[in-house]
């Protein structure tokens, strides 16, 4: 017969072992939700992070390309500058050159092709007026005026005034009464052609410097 002792023994084993059951259970339970926590914070987080790394990818080729646009920009303005000044020392040299080819003979050859082109004013009713340097005033206007003759101009109809040095050389003419203007300076001439005189410069600038990227 098994006593009463004996019961409590035995429900107590019962018992305790229930509780390990129980205990082993819930521990092997939170044991697994806090595997299937600890995995889903883990791809949370590396989710993260992958796109902190992209948007830090993004940014560091935003401020390269930009960093590029400017350097490129900045090289572009650097050359813009330097053909500029390039261009206007050659001006500069060119005007130098140009007074010094007024003291010489060529430069007359030079007055009588540009004044055979004025063939139109044959026979001109009007008074003239030839507008001149002070170079040309003193030492060619007696040569100005007869190859103004012989296009069929005549002399009683020209008058010779001086302008300023500023026309570099050739002649200016003017019918005040119908005012009428032919400006056939070198200054005029240099204007005309300054954008094909700048177009070579640069393109010769380009040749020695390597095109521009």
């Amino acid at each position: 017969m098994v006593t009463i002792e004996q019961k409590l023994t035995l429900f107590s084993k019962l018992l305790h072992q229930d509780i390990k059951e129980e205990t082993d259970r819930k521990f092997y339970e939170l044991e697994k939700e806090y595997e299937k926590i600890s995995a889903e914070s883990r791809l949370c987080t590396d989710k993260e992070a992958n796109e902190l790394i992209e948007q830090a990818k993004r940014k560091a080729e935003s401020k390269k390309i930009e960093l590029i646009s400017k350097g490129k920009l900045c090289s572009k303005k650097e050359t813009m500058l330097t053909k500029e000044k390039v261009v206007e020392r050659f001006m500069a040299a060119l005007e130098e050159r140009i007074k010094t080819f007024i003291l010489t003979p060529d430069y007359k050859s030079y007055l009588t092709k540009v004044i055979s082109g004025l063939g139109s004013l044959k026979g001109y009713a009007n008074p003239l007026v030839i507008y001149v340097t002070e170079h040309d005033l003193e030492t060619n206007q007696e040569f100005i005026k007869e190859a103004l003759m012989k296009i069929g101009i005549s002399s009683n109809k020209l008058s010779f005034k001086q302008v300023g040095e500023e026309i570099l050389g050739g002649l200016i003419i003017e019918d005040p009464a119908l005012n009428m203007r032919i400006d056939e300076s070198i200054l005029a001439m240099l204007e005309e052609n300054k954008d094909s005189i700048v177009e070579k410069i640069t393109l010769a600038i380009g040749e020695v410097g390597g095109k521009d990227e």
